[in-house]
């Protein structure tokens, strides 16, 4: 019901940046492509005034880009700026791992677990491959906002948006390259209580993941 309300009360603007973000996420909208504003209308099925500001949140986002005199494009993420963007979250989850080994309650571990169980489980292959990539969003979503830190919460967001964006030029990178407990055992560790501990482990995860999207460029 609450969705059903919140769908109800959306702006035009919020619909076309909904639309957009998703075909970027999906990988059908590809990195480098031009948004044209008239086009962008025409596929939201809003005007031409509301898809600007939605291309404006996008850009703030990270998702797009603006480059005078040609328009709006889909963001390129170059090496470069994959590897400023994983530094940033390497910051912003390592802490989280050690705010999370202070307070982490029995029920933030259970739902943890739960989301790292599927994670850890379920092939990974062509068919299971978006929902692979939600669950690790969510996963590492739910981690950070169970700090209770709003400025980590809204910062990692808008690096989980550039992970997608760069998983959409990633189909070549190898599958899995970390143990299939990983992230059960990521959750295990913070449990403990031990902070450096929780931090080093967190920070081994983060390596790894970007590992596999070097692996494609």
């Amino acid at each position: 019901m609450q969705n059903m309300i919140e769908e109800n009360f959306q702006t035009a603007s919020d619909i076309a940046y909904r639309i957009i973000s998703q075909k970027i996420i999906d990988g059908e909208f590809l990195p480098g492509m031009k948004l044209s504003r008239r086009k962008m209308a025409e596929i939201t099925g809003v005007s031409v005034i509301p898809v600007i500001e939605a291309l404006k949140k996008l850009e703030e986002d990270n998702l797009v880009e603006s480059k005078p005199q040609w328009g709006s494009f889909v963001k390129v993420p170059t090496l470069e700026k994959v590897i400023e963007n994983y530094q940033l979250r390497e910051a912003i989850e390592c802490q989280s791992a050690r705010i999370l080994a202070q307070k982490m309650s029995v029920e933030q571990h259970d739902r943890l677990f739960k989301i790292a169980y599927e994670l850890d489980t379920v092939p990974y292959n062509d068919d299971t491959v978006i929902d692979s990539r939600n669950s690790h969003m969510l996963f590492h979503t739910k981690l950070t906002e169970f700090t209770g830190n709003q400025m980590l919460i809204s910062t990692l967001r808008k690096i989980n948006l550039f992970w997608v964006l760069c998983k959409a030029i990633g189909t070549n990178a190898p599958r899995q390259t970390y143990p299939r407990y990983w992230h059960r055992y990521l959750v295990d560790e913070i449990s403990k209580r031990d902070q450096d501990r929780a931090e080093k482990i967190m920070r081994e995860h983060i390596h790894d993941s970007l590992n596999l999207i070097i692996a494609t460029y």
